[in-house]
């Protein structure tokens, strides 16, 4: 990975926002690449009001998603690098103990398929919320509100990057203030890449420095000092 460790990614869903079309980016997010990004989806936070309806429109989200070899142009979901990180995320996943309500066994294909999963979750010091998996499964957490989701998604040591979807654009410039991540997308993929933006984290995740955009330069330069006495 770029920049520093794996952090723990964070889409929260606020209540009024648009159902499937979070959906779609969420599942995309979570489950594209078998999750083997940087910026891959691992924690979905919603609002207790809306979280049932959102759970089943991700749900079918996701097994709608393609799971063939990447080498096909349709392919939604490769699979895992190895057959040892496909191992060590069903490790996790059946010592998590949440409720999967989709996914979370292997497929017998040519390669470490893993079947995108959906996990439902009701604490914090879960597992799936506490340990890197870099695999195609996402945890669901069921917040009072969106100050607890807010917590929720501040309450891990690394912070590259969280979503916010919501339909009002106070809430999601609040969010954006307070969410303790170097990168805040509104509506869109975590996973999403704008190269003309600086990219990097906060906390634990990254060295300091950010990629891309104009904050390259100062990526890429070795700054020299020079005194010289007359």
């Amino acid at each position: 990975m770029s920049n520093g460790e794996c952090p723990f990614i964070s889409c929260i869903y606020l209540e009024g926002a648009d159902l499937d079309r979070a959906a779609s980016a969420i599942a995309y997010a979570a489950m594209g690449y078998a999750g083997q990004k940087c910026t891959a989806t691992s924690r979905v936070i919603v609002e207790e009001t809306v979280y049932e309806e959102l759970r089943d429109r991700l749900v079918a989200a996701v097994e709608g998603m393609e799971i063939v070899d990447p080498e096909k142009e349709t392919t939604q979901v490769g699979p895992l690098i190895d057959n040892a990180s496909r191992s060590s995320a069903l490790e996790v996943l059946d010592r998590s103990g949440g409720r999967i309500v989709t996914g979370g066994k292997p497929l017998d294909d040519d390669g470490f398929y893993l079947e995108p999963t959906l996990v439902e979750v009701d604490d914090t010091d879960n597992a799936l919320t506490r340990e890197e998996v870099f695999a195609p499964i996402a945890a669901m957490f069921k917040a009072d509100s969106a100050e607890e989701a807010l917590c929720v998604a501040n309450g891990v040591r690394y912070g590259l990057v969280a979503a916010v979807f919501t339909d009002n654009l106070e809430r999601a410039m609040a969010f954006a203030d307070r969410l303790e991540t170097g990168l805040v997308r509104v509506n869109a993929a975590t996973s999403g890449v704008d190269f003309h933006v600086p990219f990097g984290g906060a906390k634990d995740s990254g060295i300091g420095f950010k990629e891309q955009g104009l904050a390259a330069r100062d990526f890429y330069t070795e700054t020299r000092t020079v005194l010289v006495s007359p």
